[in-house]
């Protein structure tokens, strides 16, 4: 895999997971709103490790596209 291919595969990674937490807040806030549970509950700690996760990936990502310098 290129350096290119790399850092996409790591930025879509870290729009899986940032988007997945997003939509976990919403449902999240919706269901508590209208009165239901959510069948999943990650909890403090997973809510953490998954944004922390996604920004571990988008960092990957945008150190893999970094122009490499000639020594």
């Amino acid at each position: 895999m290129t350096a290119n291919r790399s850092s996409r595969w790591w930025y879509r990674v870290s729009l899986w997971l940032i988007g997945f937490y997003g939509v976990y807040v919403v449902l999240g806030k919706i269901g508590q709103k209208w009165g239901f549970a959510m069948p999943i509950r990650l909890g403090d700690v997973g809510e953490f490790l998954v944004v922390l996760a996604g920004m571990v990936a988008f960092v990957a990502g945008l150190l893999l596209a970094a122009p490499k310098e000639d020594e």
